[in-house]
């Protein structure tokens, strides 16, 4: 065979010797979808996090993050997003296999019934109807858009976790740590419209994201750890995170702005026993946003293909 022949075959199957990195969900257009499952997540957290409280205010920002940030994002990176339909019932029974098309379902059901629910709950309209009607209502379709932003905000790590080739993604944890993560920055959220103005407690907001971020903390050690058992690939994905090209992202993104300062503005609350300061949670509430952003960078940017021939040990 011809050198240069030699050489364009190499450089042609290279994936099947040599761990790759995965480019489509983290470079060029593929950066909206790092945007769009961070809004993910913010949302389904934001909106969780509103109805345990019953915060109307919350709810409804928690909607129009998922139907005006994250929808029109992810629907732009297909490229023909008026074919969405494609993949729902009954055009489509692809829901039975495919976590991409539950997911899609799961945003218009919850669309629709969250939108129900917050016209229902409106206070205004509650008093003019009466809350004996908007009541009963409002309840029901809380349920079943609570039901529905679950879906919606875990079924992107179940993607992830399907993905067969990249070790590092396919731990049976990572839809949890991603659902816990967005339900950590929902409790970041609330305390925002607590201190706009809103029906939330920043008290109370304060003592549940304590709380999260000690269980996230927890939980992305757990990741990391079970993935470095995982394979040598998975090794490389770890090794890459942590002193990289992605550990800026990940020790100062995610450890120190999404974990650090908010957990460092918790103390102060909690040691000072009372409140920290307006201009501390506002600083709190931005760096935990922030982290959110890191975290799915990281977990993207990270992602490495397991070679097609057995040939990593020396990787």
């Amino acid at each position: 065979m011809p050198q240069m022949a030699t050489r364009q075959w190499m450089i042609t199957h290279e994936w099947m010797v040599k761990p790759m990195h995965q480019r489509e969900w983290i470079e060029r257009r593929g950066i909206m979808i790092w945007i769009a499952e961070t809004f993910t997540s913010l949302g389904a957290g934001l909106y969780l996090v509103s109805l345990f409280i019953n915060s109307w205010w919350g709810l409804l920002v928690g909607w129009l993050i998922i139907m005006f940030l994250k929808l029109p994002i992810h629907l732009a990176y297909f490229g023909k997003p008026w074919r969405f339909y494609r993949t729902l019932p009954p055009f489509s029974n692809a829901w039975k296999t495919s976590w991409f098309a539950r997911g899609i379902l799961f945003s218009v059901f919850f669309g629709t019934f969250g939108f129900i629910q917050l016209v229902f709950g409106q206070p205004d309209l509650a008093n003019l109807i009466g809350h004996s009607i908007t009541n009963p209502i409002y309840y029901t379709f809380g349920v079943l858009a609570g039901l529905n932003v679950l879906g919606v905000g875990i079924y992107g790590g179940f993607i992830m976790n399907y993905v067969k080739g990249i070790p590092f993604w396919n731990q049976g944890i990572l839809p949890v740590v991603i659902m816990l993560a967005g339900v950590a920055d929902g409790f970041g959220l609330i305390m925002g419209i607590a201190l706009a103005g809103g029906d939330a407690s920043v008290a109370w907001a304060e003592v549940g994201s304590r709380y999260l971020l000690l269980i996230n903390v927890l939980l992305i050690v757990t990741y990391l750890i079970s993935a470095g058992y995982t394979s040598a690939v998975a090794k490389l994905s770890i090794q890459e995170l942590l002193k990289g090209p992605s550990a800026f992202m990940f020790w100062v993104g995610l450890i120190i702005l999404g974990l650090a300062i908010p957990a460092a503005v918790s103390l102060v609350g909690l040691l000072g026993g009372e409140e920290a300061s307006s201009v501390l949670l506002i600083v709190a509430i931005a760096a935990h946003t922030l982290g959110a952003f890191a975290l799915k960078y990281c977990l993207l940017r990270v992602g490495i293909y397991r070679p097609l021939l057995p040939k990593v040990g020396a990787y």
